[in-house]
Protein backbone atom coordinates (compact mmCIF):
# COMPACT_ATOMS: atom_id res chain seq x y z
CA UNK A 1 0.00 0.00 0.00
CA UNK A 2 2.90 2.46 0.76
CA UNK A 3 4.53 1.47 -2.06
CA UNK A 4 1.67 2.27 -3.92
CA UNK A 5 1.10 5.33 -2.56
CA UNK A 6 4.83 6.72 -3.30
CA UNK A 7 4.55 5.77 -6.61
CA UNK A 8 1.81 7.80 -7.41
CA UNK A 9 3.35 10.72 -5.22
CA UNK A 10 6.13 10.42 -7.72
CA UNK A 11 3.78 10.46 -11.09
CA UNK A 12 2.11 13.78 -9.51
CA UNK A 13 4.71 16.33 -10.88
CA UNK A 14 4.43 15.08 -14.23
CA UNK A 15 0.92 15.15 -14.26
CA UNK A 16 0.36 18.46 -13.17
CA UNK A 17 3.21 20.09 -15.63
CA UNK A 18 0.68 18.03 -18.45
CA UNK A 19 -2.27 19.90 -17.11
CA UNK A 20 -0.59 23.25 -17.04
CA UNK A 21 0.22 23.58 -20.23
CA UNK A 22 -2.57 22.30 -21.88
CA UNK A 23 -5.08 24.12 -18.99
CA UNK A 24 -2.44 27.29 -20.37
CA UNK A 25 -4.04 26.55 -24.22
CA UNK A 26 -7.68 26.23 -22.98
CA UNK A 27 -7.45 29.79 -21.10
CA UNK A 28 -5.68 31.69 -24.26
CA UNK A 29 -8.77 30.45 -25.71
CA UNK A 30 -11.13 32.12 -23.71
CA UNK A 31 -9.21 35.00 -23.34
CA UNK A 32 -9.71 35.28 -27.25
CA UNK A 33 -12.79 34.52 -27.21
CA UNK A 34 -13.56 38.43 -24.70
CA UNK A 35 -10.40 40.28 -26.11
CA UNK A 36 -10.47 41.39 -30.25
CA UNK A 37 -6.90 40.92 -31.34
CA UNK A 38 -5.09 41.22 -34.60
CA UNK A 39 -3.82 37.88 -36.68
CA UNK A 40 -0.31 38.99 -36.49
CA UNK A 41 -0.79 39.68 -32.53
CA UNK A 42 -2.29 36.01 -32.10
CA UNK A 43 0.09 34.27 -34.28
CA UNK A 44 3.08 36.16 -32.08
CA UNK A 45 1.75 35.03 -28.57
CA UNK A 46 0.48 31.75 -29.86
CA UNK A 47 3.84 30.23 -31.05
CA UNK A 48 6.42 32.61 -28.95
CA UNK A 49 4.88 33.88 -25.62
CA UNK A 50 2.93 30.60 -24.63
CA UNK A 51 5.88 28.51 -25.66
CA UNK A 52 8.02 30.70 -24.02
CA UNK A 53 6.01 30.17 -20.29
CA UNK A 54 5.77 26.23 -21.31
CA UNK A 55 9.61 26.25 -21.24
CA UNK A 56 9.85 28.13 -18.59
CA UNK A 57 7.25 26.39 -16.21
CA UNK A 58 9.28 22.89 -17.28
CA UNK A 59 12.67 24.56 -16.30
CA UNK A 60 10.43 25.34 -12.61
CA UNK A 61 9.77 22.08 -12.09
CA UNK A 62 12.70 20.20 -12.92
CA UNK A 63 14.30 23.12 -10.37
CA UNK A 64 12.21 22.46 -7.60
CA UNK A 65 11.94 19.07 -8.37
CA UNK A 66 15.64 19.20 -7.20
CA UNK A 67 16.21 17.65 -10.66
CA UNK A 68 18.96 18.41 -13.41
CA UNK A 69 18.57 19.47 -16.80
CA UNK A 70 20.83 16.77 -17.82
CA UNK A 71 18.21 13.85 -16.54
CA UNK A 72 15.33 15.31 -17.92
CA UNK A 73 17.48 15.04 -21.36
CA UNK A 74 19.76 17.72 -22.19
CA UNK A 75 22.45 16.06 -22.87
CA UNK A 76 24.74 14.72 -25.22
CA UNK A 77 24.35 11.26 -26.42
CA UNK A 78 27.27 8.37 -26.48
CA UNK A 79 27.49 9.06 -30.59
CA UNK A 80 26.38 12.49 -31.04
CA UNK A 81 27.18 12.88 -35.01
CA UNK A 82 25.37 9.38 -36.07
CA UNK A 83 22.18 10.38 -34.08
CA UNK A 84 22.31 13.37 -35.66
CA UNK A 85 23.00 12.33 -38.94
CA UNK A 86 20.27 9.32 -38.01
CA UNK A 87 17.47 11.91 -36.99
CA UNK A 88 18.10 13.37 -40.17
CA UNK A 89 17.63 10.67 -42.22
CA UNK A 90 14.53 10.01 -40.44
CA UNK A 91 12.76 13.41 -40.91
CA UNK A 92 14.04 12.09 -44.89
CA UNK A 93 12.21 9.34 -44.48
CA UNK A 94 9.07 10.38 -42.89
CA UNK A 95 8.79 13.30 -45.71
CA UNK A 96 9.11 10.66 -48.40
CA UNK A 97 6.44 8.41 -47.46
CA UNK A 98 4.11 11.33 -46.43
CA UNK A 99 4.68 12.67 -50.28
CA UNK A 100 3.42 9.34 -51.34
CA UNK A 101 -0.28 9.69 -51.98
CA UNK A 102 0.57 12.71 -54.39
CA UNK A 103 1.71 10.12 -56.90
CA UNK A 104 -1.95 8.28 -56.73
CA UNK A 105 -4.08 11.41 -55.85
CA UNK A 106 -1.94 14.56 -56.89
CA UNK A 107 -0.05 17.16 -55.70
CA UNK A 108 -1.27 20.94 -54.23
CA UNK A 109 1.12 23.77 -54.88
CA UNK A 110 1.67 25.98 -51.90
CA UNK A 111 2.24 29.34 -52.20
CA UNK A 112 6.32 30.63 -51.40
CA UNK A 113 7.10 31.90 -48.38
CA UNK A 114 8.39 35.76 -47.91
CA UNK A 115 12.09 36.15 -45.97
CA UNK A 116 9.95 37.33 -42.62
CA UNK A 117 8.00 34.10 -42.56
CA UNK A 118 10.84 31.78 -42.96
CA UNK A 119 12.71 33.29 -40.17
CA UNK A 120 9.54 33.21 -38.39
CA UNK A 121 8.67 29.90 -39.37
CA UNK A 122 12.46 28.33 -38.79
CA UNK A 123 12.11 30.43 -35.32
CA UNK A 124 8.88 28.54 -34.39
CA UNK A 125 9.49 25.28 -35.47
CA UNK A 126 12.85 25.23 -33.21
CA UNK A 127 10.86 26.42 -29.86
CA UNK A 128 8.01 24.18 -30.53
CA UNK A 129 10.14 21.47 -30.80
CA UNK A 130 12.47 22.04 -27.74
CA UNK A 131 9.43 23.05 -25.74
CA UNK A 132 7.44 20.15 -26.27
CA UNK A 133 10.20 17.45 -26.16
CA UNK A 134 11.44 18.26 -23.23
CA UNK A 135 8.18 18.37 -21.33
CA UNK A 136 6.29 15.35 -22.90
CA UNK A 137 9.57 13.33 -23.63
CA UNK A 138 12.41 14.84 -21.67
CA UNK A 139 10.20 15.08 -18.20
CA UNK A 140 7.52 13.23 -18.45
CA UNK A 141 7.91 9.89 -20.44
CA UNK A 142 11.45 9.81 -18.59
CA UNK A 143 9.88 10.19 -15.29
CA UNK A 144 6.59 7.86 -16.05
CA UNK A 145 9.18 5.24 -16.84
CA UNK A 146 11.06 5.57 -13.72
CA UNK A 147 7.87 4.59 -11.82
CA UNK A 148 5.43 3.05 -14.32
CA UNK A 149 8.06 0.75 -16.74
CA UNK A 150 9.19 1.61 -20.26
CA UNK A 151 6.16 0.49 -22.47
CA UNK A 152 3.32 2.42 -19.93
CA UNK A 153 5.21 5.28 -19.39
CA UNK A 154 5.64 5.24 -23.40
CA UNK A 155 2.09 5.02 -23.89
CA UNK A 156 1.16 7.57 -21.06
CA UNK A 157 2.88 10.24 -22.78
CA UNK A 158 2.10 9.53 -26.04
CA UNK A 159 -1.74 10.08 -24.88
CA UNK A 160 -0.61 13.24 -23.42
CA UNK A 161 1.21 14.19 -26.29
CA UNK A 162 -1.69 13.17 -28.83
CA UNK A 163 -4.22 15.24 -26.71
CA UNK A 164 -1.51 18.40 -27.16
CA UNK A 165 -0.92 17.47 -31.18
CA UNK A 166 1.71 18.72 -33.28
CA UNK A 167 1.43 22.90 -32.45
CA UNK A 168 -0.63 23.32 -30.50
CA UNK A 169 -3.74 21.16 -27.99
CA UNK A 170 -6.94 21.01 -28.53
CA UNK A 171 -9.53 23.42 -27.92
CA UNK A 172 -11.53 21.93 -25.53
CA UNK A 173 -13.98 25.46 -26.45
CA UNK A 174 -14.04 25.54 -30.16
CA UNK A 175 -14.06 22.10 -30.60
CA UNK A 176 -17.48 21.08 -28.70
CA UNK A 177 -18.89 24.34 -28.00
CA UNK A 178 -18.24 27.90 -30.23
CA UNK A 179 -18.21 25.45 -33.37
CA UNK A 180 -20.46 22.68 -32.69
CA UNK A 181 -20.25 19.56 -35.45
CA UNK A 182 -21.87 16.45 -35.62
CA UNK A 183 -20.41 13.48 -33.49
CA UNK A 184 -18.55 11.93 -36.59
CA UNK A 185 -16.86 15.22 -37.60
CA UNK A 186 -15.77 15.40 -34.26
CA UNK A 187 -14.12 12.14 -34.23
CA UNK A 188 -13.02 12.24 -37.83
CA UNK A 189 -11.26 15.78 -37.67
CA UNK A 190 -10.48 15.74 -34.02
CA UNK A 191 -9.40 11.76 -33.26
CA UNK A 192 -8.75 10.57 -36.48
CA UNK A 193 -6.70 13.79 -37.78
CA UNK A 194 -5.27 15.39 -34.65
CA UNK A 195 -5.49 13.01 -31.62
CA UNK A 196 -4.31 9.80 -33.56
CA UNK A 197 -0.97 11.09 -35.60
CA UNK A 198 0.46 12.87 -33.23
CA UNK A 199 -0.25 10.07 -30.34
CA UNK A 200 2.04 7.65 -33.18
CA UNK A 201 4.41 10.51 -33.58
CA UNK A 202 4.63 10.52 -30.09
CA UNK A 203 5.43 6.41 -29.63
CA UNK A 204 8.56 7.12 -32.62
CA UNK A 205 9.34 10.16 -30.55
CA UNK A 206 10.05 8.33 -27.36
CA UNK A 207 11.69 5.31 -28.62
CA UNK A 208 14.19 7.20 -30.08
CA UNK A 209 14.69 9.03 -27.37
CA UNK A 210 15.18 6.26 -25.38
CA UNK A 211 17.20 4.80 -28.12
CA UNK A 212 19.65 7.91 -27.90
CA UNK A 213 20.40 7.65 -24.50
CA UNK A 214 17.55 9.13 -23.07
CA UNK A 215 19.02 12.39 -25.09
CA UNK A 216 16.08 14.78 -26.52
CA UNK A 217 18.52 16.07 -29.05
CA UNK A 218 17.13 13.09 -31.84
CA UNK A 219 13.70 13.78 -31.10
CA UNK A 220 14.21 17.29 -31.55
CA UNK A 221 15.92 17.70 -34.91
CA UNK A 222 13.39 14.91 -36.02
CA UNK A 223 10.68 17.69 -34.60
CA UNK A 224 11.91 20.40 -36.55
CA UNK A 225 12.82 18.50 -39.53
CA UNK A 226 9.07 17.17 -40.16
CA UNK A 227 7.68 20.62 -38.71
CA UNK A 228 9.99 22.53 -41.39
CA UNK A 229 8.57 19.98 -43.74
CA UNK A 230 4.93 21.22 -43.67
CA UNK A 231 6.09 24.98 -43.39
CA UNK A 232 8.53 25.20 -46.40
CA UNK A 233 7.27 21.93 -48.78
CA UNK A 234 6.02 23.69 -51.88
CA UNK A 235 3.76 20.94 -52.99
CA UNK A 236 1.45 18.49 -50.40
CA UNK A 237 0.41 15.33 -51.69
CA UNK A 238 -3.37 16.13 -52.20
CA UNK A 239 -5.56 12.75 -50.55
CA UNK A 240 -8.55 11.91 -48.45
CA UNK A 241 -7.92 12.39 -44.61
CA UNK A 242 -8.08 8.50 -44.31
CA UNK A 243 -5.14 7.97 -46.85
CA UNK A 244 -2.91 10.61 -45.31
CA UNK A 245 -3.14 8.63 -42.05
CA UNK A 246 -2.67 5.55 -43.39
CA UNK A 247 0.36 6.80 -44.90
CA UNK A 248 1.34 8.19 -41.78
CA UNK A 249 1.06 5.20 -39.71
CA UNK A 250 3.26 3.29 -42.57
CA UNK A 251 5.86 6.23 -42.02
CA UNK A 252 6.26 5.83 -38.50
CA UNK A 253 5.98 1.80 -38.77
CA UNK A 254 9.20 1.92 -41.37
CA UNK A 255 10.92 4.48 -38.85
CA UNK A 256 10.18 2.03 -35.83
CA UNK A 257 11.61 -1.30 -38.34
CA UNK A 258 14.78 1.34 -39.27
CA UNK A 259 15.55 2.75 -35.80
CA UNK A 260 15.72 -1.06 -34.37
CA UNK A 261 17.77 -1.57 -36.93
CA UNK A 262 20.24 0.88 -36.83
CA UNK A 263 20.66 1.89 -33.14
CA UNK A 264 21.96 -1.06 -30.84
CA UNK A 265 21.89 -0.80 -27.01
CA UNK A 266 23.12 -2.97 -24.50
CA UNK A 267 21.32 -6.08 -23.61
CA UNK A 268 21.44 -4.70 -20.28
CA UNK A 269 19.65 -1.56 -20.75
CA UNK A 270 16.99 -3.88 -22.99
CA UNK A 271 16.61 -6.03 -20.31
CA UNK A 272 16.18 -3.71 -17.96
CA UNK A 273 13.32 -1.59 -19.84
CA UNK A 274 11.59 -5.07 -21.12
CA UNK A 275 12.46 -5.12 -24.55
CA UNK A 276 13.36 -8.61 -25.12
Amino acid sequence: MSTTLSKTKALVPSIILFLIVFGSWQVYDLILLNISLSALLITIITYFVIYAICIAIFALFVKFGKSSFKEQGFKEPSKPRKFILLSICFALVYIIVMLMPGFLFGFEQKPSPGPISIIFSISRAILISVTTEAIFRGYIFRNFTKKLGFFTALYASSIMFGLHGYESPISIINTFFIFPSPSDEIIREVLFQEVMPAFIAGLFLGYIFYKMDWSILGCTIFRIGTLLFFYFTPITASSPWWMGLTFEVMAYVFLFVIVESAIKEPRHRRRRYGLE
